[in-house]
């Protein structure tokens, strides 16, 4: 059996209002030589249903420049990699520290350590980073890298292989987005998108074995199922390719369709009869989220959650779907009895591919 204790999420100190990255935007195509397009970005920002999202850098706010300092916009990997290693600790260590508060669990009683980041990859990598700032020497360690936006529930499938197979595991899952360095400007439409939904944001949860003591007169989320699929034909639909300049994404405008038509069966298979109260499907966009509400037959209410954190934050990539089950715990935890506590999540990325879990509300301390 495999637990998860709590969940705590940050974001960097740089808040993008709506209209300011639109306001980048077309600055930074003016730059680069292109015509400003400034109507058909705000139509553009407007159709995303982002009100706000976070950066790591100041650049967003056209006032102080730590990564575009060239003029043109187009500085290359080299730099965008040395701010994602100066600022991928702040952002990860604020998530981190506030899931030890919120636990109680000491970094010593830490068993194994699941790092989570396909925005940043060097080596030694994320996971040595966060072992040496919390002592985390002969804890075992593994990096899941430049896997998208479903990463984090591998790494939850990860974490509930550990904790069946020791049942008094204590994994540390952290997984940190640093989308923003990436962005490149461009007129082409696929481009727009892809510069116009992603964000930063860091979550961290522990995901703990049937034994573990920190378990005792908590509710925790009790993984019941692991799932994954994905859509055959689809593997050029959406990708993430390393180039001189910059991380790049691709979004085919037929993703949403790929979605609609192929995700009914594979969750109604998974979901084998049980049905959820919660919905925690990965925000990755608007018209994936509708695409997927739709052919789910959901109603708004049951994709609220979703809504508001890509409202509030965008899409941060593989941490998102971690603030999803956050605001779906925390609602959890503020009732009376765990009656109606099923959850069904999943998220998607390149393969296109569908990950999933079944969760449901636990506060019993199973022993055996």
């Amino acid at each position: 059996m495999a637990y998860i204790l709590d969940i705590a999420t940050a974001v960097p100190d740089h808040a993008i209002e709506e209209n300011q990255l639109v306001d980048f935007y077309a600055k930074a195509l003016e730059s680069a030589g292109e015509k400003a397009i400034h109507k058909k970005l705000k139509l553009f920002n407007e159709k995303t249903k982002i009100q706000k999202r976070y950066s790591c850098i100041p650049d967003f706010g056209l006032s102080n420049f730590e990564l575009f300092t060239s003029g043109d916009f187009k500085e290359g990997i080299e730099k965008r990699t040395e701010i994602f290693k100066k600022e991928i600790m702040p952002l990860a260590t604020k998530a981190i520290d506030k899931l030890l508060l919120k636990t109680q669990v000491k970094p010593k009683e830490i068993t194994h350590l699941i790092t989570v980041s396909c925005t940043g990859i060097f080596a030694p990598g994320f996971e040595f980073m966060v072992s040496e700032h919390y002592g985390l020497q002969s804890t075992e360690k593994l990096g899941l890298n430049f896997l998208g936006c479903y990463a984090a529930i591998k790494a939850l499938k990860h974490a509930y292989y550990i904790a069946n197979a020791d049942p008094k595991a204590c994994v540390l899952i952290i997984s940190a987005e640093l989308c923003s360095l990436h962005f490149m400007p461009s007129v082409l439409d696929e481009d727009i998108i892809a510069n116009l939904l992603f964000a930063d944001g860091a979550a961290a949860t522990f995901v703990c074995g049937k034994n573990n003591k920190h378990l005792k007169g908590k509710t925790s989320l009790k993984i019941d199922e692991i799932g994954s699929a994905y859509i055959p034909n689809t593997l050029d639909l959406m990708t993430w390719n390393i180039t001189s300049v910059a991380f790049k994404m691709y979004l085919n405008k037929n993703i949403p369709n790929a979605i609609k038509e192929n995700i009914y069966p594979v969750v109604t298979d998974f979901l084998d009869n049980s049905k959820p109260d919660y919905w925690a499907i990965h925000p990755g966009g608007i018209r994936i989220l509708e695409a997927a509400k739709e052919s789910l037959h959901l109603t708004t209410k049951n994709v609220e959650d979703s809504l508001s954190i890509l409202r509030d934050y965008g899409n941060m990539s593989s941490p998102t779907i971690l603030f999803v089950l956050e605001r779906i715990f925390e609602k959890i935890k503020s009732k009376e009895t765990l009656d109606a506590t099923k959850i069904f999540s999943c998220a998607f990325g390149p393969g296109l591919t569908i990950e999933m879990l079944r969760l449901s509300a636990s506060n019993s301390y199973p022993t055996n």
